[in-house]
């Protein structure tokens, strides 16, 4: 009897345990000097020590990794060109005459005598004529009237390139054009009217000739 109450059989009256069916068997190993025996347990039927994975290899040769593709050829900026050197004047180089430089036609006013009174640019006609407020830098052409049919200030004649433009100025006696076949025409006052070359201007009594040349 053991100490701590049970009944120890005698050795080799008990079979020794079996091992369940399937359950590894156990290697008995001489123990080590001065220590305990220790058991290796052997692999049984079916067991394997882990998955097997495997292996392919390829029937040919293993193709290299294709090159990166090359960056483009920088194409070099061409120079810049010359500048243009500007051709020599010859005696057969045509010259250009700007407009500003081209003269006008020259508009005059012919009297009854035959002398003609050119106009040089807007003017004011009468018997002592004054500068409004209609054309400041105006030039001033007083005639010359016995009878006095003109006002002062009888009218504004500004020369253009194809007709010479008159306006009455509110004159007392009022403005009519003659034209070349007869007819007449009575300017309203105020009102800017173009008059062509070869028309008589009626101021009163006053009667001249509009010219261009």
């Amino acid at each position: 009897m053991s100490d701590d109450g049970y009944i120890t059989p005698p050795p080799g009256l008990l079979p020794p345990p079996r091992e369940p069916d399937g359950a590894p068997q156990r290697e008995q190993v001489p123990a080590a000097p001065g220590g305990m025996p220790f058991f290796t347990p052997s692999p049984g039927p079916g067991h394997t020590t882990g998955p097997t994975i495997p292996s392919f290899r390829p029937s040919g040769p293993i193709p290299a990794p294709a090159a990166p593709p090359a960056p483009p050829a920088r194409v070099p900026a061409p120079p810049p060109a010359p500048p243009i050197e500007p051709a020599a004047v010859t005696e057969q180089t045509p010259q250009v005459t700007r407009p500003d430089s081209v003269p006008g036609p020259t508009w005059s006013l012919v009297l009854t005598d035959g002398s003609a009174l050119p106009l040089a640019g807007a003017t004011f006609v009468g018997r002592n004529p004054t500068v409004t407020a209609a054309a400041p830098g105006a030039t001033l052409l007083p005639l010359a009237d016995p009878a006095k049919s003109l006002s002062k200030t009888h009218a504004l004649l500004v020369p253009e390139l194809d007709y010479l433009m008159v306006t009455d100025l509110h004159s007392t006696n009022g403005l009519a054009v003659i034209a070349p076949g007869g007819a007449v025409t009575v300017l309203e006052p105020g009102r800017t009217s173009p008059v062509g070359s070869g028309s008589q201007l009626q101021l009163g009594s006053f009667t001249v000739t509009v010219t261009r040349s």
